[in-house]
C-alpha cells in the first residue's frame, strides 16, 4: 500500500524513531518534511531520502516555540502541499530520581515532550480542519507505568496519552484520525544512558524502524477500523503488564 500524493511532518526526524519514521513514510511515497533542532542531522535524513528517490526536505525547528512550528508547517506546504500527516515525535528523556530533579530540568522534559506535542498538534488541526488529516503522537509504555529515575519522562508521557485522547475526540468531527503509538525500550541515543544504567543487552530492545512499522500502520488506516493505540514492548518483557 502507498502514501503516494500525501504529504507528511515529522519532528525529531533528524535520527531515532523520527529518521526511521521518516525514511519508512518516503518509502511509501509520501513527501516528507523533516523537523528538527540539528541542521546537520536533517540535512543527512533528507538527502539520504533523495538518494533513494524520494522526496524530503529538512526544516530547523523548536518544537517549544510556536513561531518555529508555524513556520515549519509553511515551509513543507510551500515545497509539497498542504500535510497530510504529523508525526509528533520531538522528546527528550532524563534520569534522576524526583528528590534530586530540579524545577528548571523537570520544566525542560515536559516542554518537549508535552508541550511541544500540544504546540505541533493544535497547528497541525487547525491546518486540517475539514480536511482528511492524520496525527500519529509516539509515546511510551511509560505514558501507562511508573519507572524509577523518570518521574519527569512519565509525568510528560502520561499527559501525552491525555492530550491525544482529547485531539481524538475533537478531531473525529474534522475528519482527522488521531494515534498513539507507545514502544518500550527503543535502540536510540536518547535511551543510551537508560541502557547503561541497566546493563542491558541491547539485541534485546526494538529498534526504531519496528516502531516506524506501527507508525506506517496507522498512516495505511483508511477504512472504517482505527487504531486508538498502538503498544509494542519488547519481546524479552513480561506479557500484557
Amino acid at each position: 500500500m502507498s502514501l503516494t500524493g500525501k504529504v507528511a511532518l515529522v519532528t525529531g526526524g533528524g535520527r531515532g524513531i523520527g529518521r526511521a519514521a521518516a525514511t519508512a513514510l518516503a518509502a511509501r511515497n509520501a513527501a516528507v518534511g523533516v523537523l528538527a533542532r540539528t541542521r546537520e542531522e536533517l540535512e543527512a535524513v533528507a538527502q539520504a531520502i533523495r538518494a533513494g528517490g524520494g522526496r524530503a526536505i529538512p526544516v530547523v525547528c523548536d518544537v517549544r516555540s510556536e513561531e518555529q512550528v508555524a513556520a515549519a508547517f509553511d515551509a513543507v506546504e510551500q515545497e509539497f502541499g498542504p500535510v497530510d500527516i504529523v508525526v509528533n515525535n520531538a522528546g527528550a528523556l532524563m534520569l534522576k530520581p524526583l528528590t534530586e530533579t530540579g524545577l528548571d530540568e523537570w520544566r525542560s522534559i515536559l516542554d518537549v515532550n508535552l508541550t511541544g506535542a500540544f504546540i505541533v498538534a493544535r497547528e497541525a488541526m487547525r491546518r486540517m480542519a475539514h480536511r482528511p488529516g492524520r496525527i500519529i503522537n509516539v509515546g511510551s509504555l511509560a505514558g501507562r507505568r511508573g519507572y524509577p529515575e523518570q518521574g519527569a519522562y512519565c509525568a510528560s508521557k502520561h499527559g501525552l496519552v491525555g492530550l491525544t485522547k482529547v485531539m481524538a475526540i475533537e478531531g473525529q468531527p474534522l475528519g482527522i484520525r488521531v494515534h498513539l503509538v507507545s514502544p518500550g525500550g527503543v535502540l536510540t541515543d536518547l535511551s543510551a544512558d537508560l541502557r547503561a544504567s541497566r546493563n542491558d543487552d541491547p539485541s534485546l530492545w526494538m529498534t526504531p524502524e519496528e516502531v516506524a512499522d506501527a507508525i506506517v500502520f496507522c498512516c495505511l488506516q483508511e477504512g472504517a477500523a482505527v487504531s486508538d493505540e498502538v503498544c509494542l514492548r519488547r519481546f524479552d518483557s513480561e506479557p500484557w503488564r
